[in-house]
């Protein structure tokens, strides 16, 4: 239920502005820490606005096109961080290739990731998706998300020389094993990652992604982190032979 108690800023002209650019802010400070949708209470608790003021200014960025709800009466998005109005990169078509056989190999739905760098924190977009049989699901954050957020942006942070990324313990255990393996964006899904390199230069993130019950099994999981190691280095020696991923 809407905290109906009244909002004690200034509605001057002055403070409507800051007020709507903390909403701003706290949406995308929260997308970029989960890479979701971000819920009204969120930002209130961000914000200290009421949540009735939340509300109405989220509402009217709603109206302008600035914010979105991908369902009715639910959480908020940033518009500019959705896969809509993101570039489209596109790889060549040996990529396609590599990562088709990482997908009918494993029969596992195959993604390949590349570093995005809009602001001041680098996230990571998908560039690739072979489902295989498998139907496709739509989620934001598979498309695009923080690097923290699962194995594929895990394994890009720790490949890239960037200011914003901090080297922790886990990141330099991936440096150290070449892949990444851990919860997938999607629930019941888990995802192996390794870097796909141009040279010296962190390019992408080939992975795979698989249910969480068959991460459990050693064999399976072990063939499956030899398939995706054997496409990262394919692709690898393909983009440092020829050309990086291009971007349209």
């Amino acid at each position: 239920m809407l905290d109906t108690a009244p909002d004690t800023h200034s509605e001057g002209a002055g403070n409507v502005v800051r007020r709507v650019i903390d909403v701003l802010h706290a949406l995308q400070t929260r997308q970029q820490q989960t890479g979701r949708a971000v819920p009204l209470r969120e930002v209130v608790s961000q914000t200290g606005l009421a949540s009735g003021t939340a509300c109405r200014y989220l509402q009217a960025l709603v109206s302008t096109g600035t914010v979105r709800q991908p369902h009715p009466r639910g959480a908020y998005l940033l518009d500019w961080h959705t896969p809509a109005h993101k570039p489209q990169p596109t790889p060549s078509h040996a990529i396609r290739r590599t990562l088709t056989t990482l997908q009918t190999r494993t029969g596992q739905t195959a993604l390949l990731y590349a570093p995005f760098h809009l602001g001041e924190h680098p996230e990571r977009l998908a560039v690739e998706i072979q489902w295989g049989m498998r139907p496709a699901l739509d989620h934001d954050a598979l498309h695009l998300a923080p690097l923290g957020i699962d194995p594929p942006g895990q394994v890009l942070a720790a490949a890239m020389n960037h200011p914003g990324i901090r080297i922790d313990p886990q990141l330099r255990e991936i440096r150290h094993t070449g892949y990444a393996m851990g919860p997938a964006v999607l629930d019941g899904y888990h995802a192996i990652a390794a870097p796909v390199w141009r040279g010296p230069i962190p390019a992408g993130a080939v992975t795979l992604m698989l249910g969480h019950r068959q991460t459990q099994s050693p064999r399976t999981r072990n063939d499956c982190i030899k398939a995706v190691m054997d496409a990262a280095g394919a692709m690898s020696g393909h983009l440092t032979r020829h050309t990086p991923l291009r971007t349209a």
